[in-house]
């Protein structure tokens, strides 16, 4: 039996998917934008703490300030975008975050490692843990260019 054209598309789809799980897991810093106090991208690197994939990312940020910085961008503005690179691949994701409020959740984020910025750990008034969907992502991994939208 021979594939329709939209199975063939599926099928390289699902691999490219596949290969961008793989990219991000290999990846423990990315670039993550957020929209600041002006409506200008603002983008700085951040240690990702943990993923589901690529469509689903996790971290932390601090809020230092009532008025700039990520924190205070994503309470107004959930509009994100987040980069990775590895080697010649690259994975480009837009999407929204929401601020983690569950302490359960926030418990199972943690990262000790992160005590030298939230000496209190999660019950630091600063700390913000950030959930990041992805809606759209722009795949360049092993010369092979590609654009999905989810939703």
């Amino acid at each position: 039996m021979e594939l329709k054209a939209s199975d063939i598309q599926k099928q390289r789809i699902k691999e490219i998917e596949e290969k961008a799980d793989e990219l991000v897991q290999k990846c423990n810093i990315m670039f993550v934008s957020s929209v600041n106090e002006k409506g200008y991208p603002r983008v700085c690197c951040v240690n990702k703490l943990s993923d589901k994939g690529f469509r689903d990312i996790y971290f932390v940020t601090s809020k230092r300030s009532e008025k700039q910085g990520k924190a205070k961008h994503f309470e107004t503005n959930e509009k994100s975008s987040i980069c990775f690179q590895h080697g010649g691949d690259s994975l480009t994701l837009v999407g929204e975050v929401e601020i983690i409020t569950d302490r359960n959740e926030m418990q199972e984020l943690w990262n000790e490692d992160d005590k030298s910025f939230f000496p209190k750990g999660i019950d630091d008034p600063k700390i913000r843990f950030i959930h990041f969907h992805t809606l759209e992502a722009t795949f360049w991994i092993e010369h092979k260019f590609r654009t999905v939208k989810y939703k």
